[in-house]
């Protein structure tokens, strides 16, 4: 089975795939691709939305990364990173999908945004009106997702990582690229949790990877309090 992925590490979707490879311990190549500006013609042939990642299976697109990871879950089910088909399985579609919207989409991006791309790569200034909206938002997710962990559970779905874990986990380094963190004193359990996935070897050689590509840039590689350990 080849398997290569095409996109930037940076992208939290991109990372999700990587990661789900990483815990299926495949090999596999990354191919940077960065979506800005005007699509590549040749990038629309495989990922005709422009969007990352795509992953390229023995010579075949997949441009959509929770296809991706359902493809490969398929293919190589040990360890398993899906629960089987029931309660479960629809369960962690849906935290997939409330992560992406909720957290993804209202909070991470225009944090990571504003405060991490605009400044680095893009010489703008963050704009405070959109970092106060993700701010104000970010409480209520935060308290949806410690409510899912005051029973002691390691990850959100028990004793198991799925795909959930993963997707919350990438975001999360965005997170705290962005130079955010998680109040441990308002959010215990969300706050273990975060380091506890963020230990994991997956994630600890994907971090790696971003150390080389983004270094000093960002707080968690910079010398300050390491949200990662």
């Amino acid at each position: 089975m080849q398997l290569k992925v095409h996109g930037t590490i940076l992208s939290p979707w991109v990372r999700r795939l990587v990661l789900f490879i990483e815990e299926k311990e495949l090999p596999y190549e990354l191919e940077t691709v960065v979506p800005l500006g005007e699509p590549d013609p040749d990038f629309l042939k495989i990922s005709p939305l422009g969007k990352i990642p795509v992953l390229e299976f023995n010579g075949r697109f997949l441009p959509d990364s929770l296809a991706a990871c359902t493809l490969i879950e398929s293919e190589v089910s040990d360890p398993a990173l899906f629960p089987e088909q029931g309660w479960d399985h629809a369960w962690m579609l849906w935290l997939c999908d409330y992560l992406a919207t909720a957290f993804f989409s209202k909070v991470e991006a225009p944090l990571f945004i504003q405060k991490f791309v605009n400044p680095n790569f893009q010489n703008t200034e963050p704009d405070q009106a959109i970092i106060d909206a993700a701010l104000a938002y970010m409480p209520q997710v935060f308290d949806y997702l410690e409510s899912l962990l005051l029973s002691g559970q390691a990850f959100l779905l028990g004793d198991k990582v799925s795909l959930a874990d993963l997707t919350a986990g990438s975001i999360f380094v965005n997170f705290y690229h962005a130079g955010e963190q998680v109040d441990a004193a308002r959010w215990p359990n969300l706050s273990d949790y975060v380091t506890r996935l963020h230990a994991r070897p997956s994630f600890q050689r994907v971090l790696e990877r971003e150390r080389k590509t983004v270094g000093a840039l960002s707080p968690i590689f910079a010398g300050s309090p390491d949200p990662v350990g």
